[in-house]
């Protein structure tokens, strides 16, 4: 048993320089692939300041049409407030004045056949 330990020993002694190049030589591969990595992450980075940059350029150009869509949509709303106003008013005064109104009306309408019986007849014919 001791002879296959020593024998063991032996060949590990040996292998063991070979095994940390091997690991080393892993390092370095994984070490270089974070380093790729790292180098497309900034690049892509820069991409998307620079897309950001162009979107924010956008955003300030749309600032002042959409503050004017918001002046004459103001304006619009005032002028249906007072559109609305002046309709309630207006049928507020017809609604209080109907009596006279229909007094006047139907006044007016006696007075026209008053004149036609006076005058002899239809003005159609």
């Amino acid at each position: 048993m001791d002879e296959l330990l020593v024998a063991l020993q032996n060949v590990s002694e040996q292998l063991l320089p070979f095994l940390g190049v091997i690991v080393l030589i892993f390092l370095v591969l994984v070490l270089r692939k974070v380093l790729h990595i790292l180098t497309d992450a900034q690049v892509t980075v820069s991409k998307v300041n620079t897309a950001m940059d162009k979107v924010n350029n956008s955003l300030d150009e749309l600032k002042a049409p959409l503050s004017t869509l918001t002046r004459v949509s103001h304006s619009i709303d005032l002028v249906q407030t007072a559109t609305e106003s002046a309709v309630k008013s207006a049928v507020r005064i017809v609604a209080d004045n109907f009596e006279w109104i229909k007094d006047s009306a139907t006044s007016v309408v006696s007075k026209i056949k008053k004149d036609k019986k006076e005058t002899g007849g239809n003005s159609d014919e």
